[in-house]
């Protein structure tokens, strides 16, 4: 089956446009046309279990189960190919974007509806170039209390993966998306340009976690627009735990009335990583609520910039917290609080950059722990955060990275 003729027109017109495309307002700037798009076409597999053991302990750094205990379904995409799709529950359907586009008309009325096609380079390459992508639509009223789980692996150098990802949760739904996105590490000079469109309808629920394990050689450009309705919710949860050439991402949230939606993240910033992340949220319905919250563990020669913007353009809640901790002499961080409201609007924020203070690693040394754990012990106190909602299994394997990395980075 063919893509409709509207899809066909929307990629030659966004491929003539690359040509005077405008950069990206924040972030390195990327020579796309420098990667490979096609590459060697994947087989399908049978369970995730076929993968080599490489591939698999890749896969796992970043949340995804192999085994698939204690999840509702499992999506994989090598490169951009999608590779591996389980059986799912009744009233969930997964599959890839292409098919999707193919398969429902209907999915011309989302298509860059939330995300502005000219948004910059990245969005307007995915319009041109996507490939793959997961589709993932909640139907009305269903509640699924496991997590689905989904991970976009890059495995071939000098290489850009191109998805264009959907979540959709019509009203009264509820669904967790565990997002893993990795790179091999014998991957180089490759690239990760991605938009992904939330819709969550009216009373509806959607968590989405995203951890990050990418190579050093990896550029990473994940575009990301929400929009949620009356008395619908969004959480976000983002890890990013390993050394990475540059990512830049701005996921912002549109707000309808009694809406909320949450962006937690945590960053371990290392090596020579150019890192310039933030959220916003646009409250543009009556007494909607919203939260951002950043923490960085700031080493080595990383390079990071936090952002978060709250815009009351109703009577509203927000709060904006962005926390760095520096702890290499080369290392540098910044952050760029951004709040602007109307009448009735109340927002908050609070940032901070700085080292770890002396008198704390003094009291703990006084203790009989050595300069090293002590370090390690407030990072760990400073870079977690209580992210309610989070199934206990889910929960427990973030505290378990926050762990681990800390004491690589110290």
């Amino acid at each position: 089956m063919n893509f409709p003729d509207w899809y066909i027109e929307e990629r030659e017109r966004a491929r003539l446009e690359l040509k005077d495309v405008k950069k990206a307002k924040y972030g390195l700037d990327l020579s796309l046309q420098e990667y490979q798009r096609k590459g060697r076409k994947l087989k399908k597999g049978d369970n995730l279990s076929v993968l080599n053991k490489h591939t698999q302990e890749r896969i796992e750094s970043v949340g995804l189960r192999i085994d698939e205990r204690e999840r509702s379904g499992s999506h994989l995409q090598q490169d951009n190919f999608n590779t591996y799709l389980s059986l799912l529950p009744k009233g969930v359907v997964v599959m890839d974007t292409d098919e999707a586009i193919r398969k429902f008309p209907w999915l011309k009325e989302r298509y860059f509806k939330i995300m502005p096609k000219h948004l910059n380079k990245y969005a307007t390459f995915v319009n041109a170039y996507s490939k793959g992508g997961v589709f993932v639509w909640v139907k009305e009223g269903t509640q699924l209390e496991l997590p689905l789980q989904s991970c976009f692996y890059l495995q071939t150098s000098n290489y850009v993966q191109v998805p264009h990802n959907f979540i959709i949760a019509e009203p009264h739904s509820r669904i967790h998306l565990i997002t893993g996105c990795a790179s091999d590490k014998e991957c180089r000079n490759s690239a990760h340009i991605a938009v992904t469109e939330v819709f969550v309808g009216e009373g509806a629920e959607v968590t989405y976690t995203m951890i990050h394990n990418w190579d050093k050689d990896c550029d990473v450009r994940p575009n990301m627009g929400i929009k949620v309705e009356k008395g619908g919710t969004y959480i976000s949860n983002y890890l990013l735990t390993s050394e990475v050439k540059s990512i830049q991402m701005y996921p912002t949230a549109i707000l309808s009335e009694d809406a909320r939606a949450n962006f937690n993240s945590m960053l371990f910033c290392r090596g020579k990583s150019q890192i310039d992340i933030g959220s916003a949220i646009y409250f543009n319905g009556k007494d909607a609520k919203g939260e951002i919250k950043s923490r960085a563990l700031i080493l080595d020669k990383s390079d990071v910039s936090m952002r978060g913007k709250l815009v009351g353009n109703k009577r509203c809640q927000g709060h904006l917290e962005c926390r760095g901790l520096i702890l290499s002499e080369g290392a540098k961080g910044k952050a760029y609080p951004d709040l602007s409201a109307l009448k009735d609007a109340e927002l908050t924020h609070e940032a901070a950059i700085g080292k770890i203070r002396d008198e704390e690693l003094t009291y703990l040394m006084t203790r009989g722990f050595s300069r090293d754990e002590s370090a390690s012990m407030v990072s760990r106190g400073f870079i977690s955060l209580d992210i309610p909602g989070l199934p206990p299994t889910v929960n427990k394997y973030i505290k378990e990275v926050i762990e681990l990395t800390t004491k690589k980075s110290i």
